[in-house]
């Protein structure tokens, strides 16, 4: 111990050089909010409009590309996605903070728990974060490369059918799931993500169409810029609900460069200084990164990265169209909080203490109850993860045998009992 007359000198942990006082409240905040709930009447009226007319616009969704990439079909939701790729190509990423209903349904979530006084920590992972991107060129390049490429090459596919509209529809609510998936989903997606992921979790790691807006963020021109008044005082990171450090990125590139960012302006709207602004500047993929910047801190070594990676791609493919119920938006968010889950659980096996929010799964080397629950928790998880890897790879199994049953004409039309070829009765059998 040191002597009662020994000073200690403690350095504390600080966002920035200075401190303005209690951090303002963002004026956007508000008008975002309204903005989004805007969208979402505007989604009400449609839906009500098509229930009294019996026919209405197309779903104005994302996912109507899949349409016209695998068939040609141009859709709403494509000349949609279409004009908000483009605009974030210049702007940067405004979508995702202005007009997405999932972005609404995380920030409601993230206002809810902070009335409980929780703030949930990111998990950052740098392999699970190229899950959107490779859900993206899943959804919408991997059709046409299937079409033109793959499929000749193994004697597989037709002639391009040409392109055709469905820009109305009778039947609006056709290619979404019911309500047995839908209110899972947004549990799942909404809450679920917020609460164990960290602000923006489905955004990180589960949202396809991220997968194409981050990068096209990095060659917007829209940027948030700073100016001479700053003072490293943090507020700006502190409000920013997509994770950016904003102080340190307008420290070391004069601007934000972090794809995360959804300009949402609320780090303009809380500087004390009115040193950020929205403007026009260089695009992000020209930045220099200064000397001594300090990395990102990562929740995963490399060799973890690796593992978990596998365990992701394996949990995805066992929950996407698990018995035909999973889609693709809803498999992409559970597998990120099942990943989340194991990973808190391999953490239990290595670590003296672990926590997750107010739960203390281990102290001092020892579980806890709780913990005892947790790792219990995760091999039942683990049990039905690879329970459904298993279904999944039956079915591609029995698919793959099915559609090597095949019939000609004269046994189509043939007015006599006809035995097919061996072959086929086998391939047959084990569709069975």
């Amino acid at each position: 111990m040191n002597p009662p007359d020994q000073s200690i000198e403690i350095n504390l942990p600080q966002l920035g050089q200075k401190s303005r006082g209690k951090i303002a409240k963002s004026r956007n905040s508000r008008i975002r909010f309204t903005v989004l709930i805007i969208i979402q009447i505007l989604i009400i009226a449609h839906i009500i409009q098509w229930l009294i007319t019996g026919t209405t616009i197309a779903p104005i969704e994302p996912s109507e590309s899949m349409e016209t990439v695998k068939y040609g079909v141009i859709t709403v939701g494509f000349i949609f996605f279409v004009v908000a790729l483009a605009s974030t190509a210049i702007l940067g990423r405004w979508f995702c903070g202005w007009g997405c209903h999932v972005v609404l349904l995380q920030d409601a979530s993230a206002k809810f728990l902070e009335r409980f006084g929780i703030k949930p920590r990111p998990f950052r992972s740098r392999i699970m974060m190229f899950m959107p991107l490779a859900l993206a060129l899943y959804m919408f390049i991997w059709p046409i490369v299937d079409r033109f490429v793959v499929g000749p090459m193994i004697g597989r596919g037709g002639n391009w059918p040409g392109f055709s509209t469905h820009l109305t529809t009778s039947d609006f609510w056709g290619t979404f799931p019911g309500w047995i998936v839908g209110v899972p989903f947004l549990l799942v997606c909404g809450f679920f993500t917020i609460y164990f992921l960290g602000m923006k979790g489905y955004c990180t790691y589960g949202c396809p169409y991220g997968g194409f807006f981050a990068p096209l963020d990095q060659l917007a021109i829209g940027r948030i810029k700073v100016n001479d008044n700053c003072e490293q005082c943090g507020h700006c990171t502190a409000v920013c609900t997509s994770n950016v450090r904003v102080h340190e990125e307008v420290r070391d590139f004069g601007m934000v460069v972090d794809q995360g960012c959804m300009k949402c302006m609320d780090c303009v709207s809380v500087c004390p200084m009115d040193a950020l602004s929205f403007g026009i500047a260089k695009p992000a993929v020209k930045k220099v990164v200064p000397e001594g910047r300090k990395e990102r801190r990562w929740d995963l070594s490399w060799p973890e990265e690796i593992v978990f990676g596998v365990i992701t791609t394996f949990t995805f493919l066992s929950v996407y169209q698990l018995y035909g119920m999973i889609p693709l938006l809803f498999a992409s968010g559970l597998t990120a909080l099942i990943v989340f889950f194991l990973f808190k659980a391999w953490c239990c096996l290595k670590k003296k203490d672990v926590r997750m929010h107010s739960w203390q799964l281990k102290r001092g080397g020892r579980l806890t109850k709780k913990g005892q629950a947790y790792l219990l928790g995760s091999v039942i998880i683990s049990m039905l993860v690879i329970h459904s890897g298993a279904v999944r790879s039956l079915m591609a199994y029995a698919d793959y045998h099915d559609l090597r049953v095949t019939s000609n004409a004269s046994m189509v039309f043939s007015t006599d009992p006809v035995i097919p070829d061996t072959p086929i009765l086998e391939h047959a059998r084990k569709a069975r």
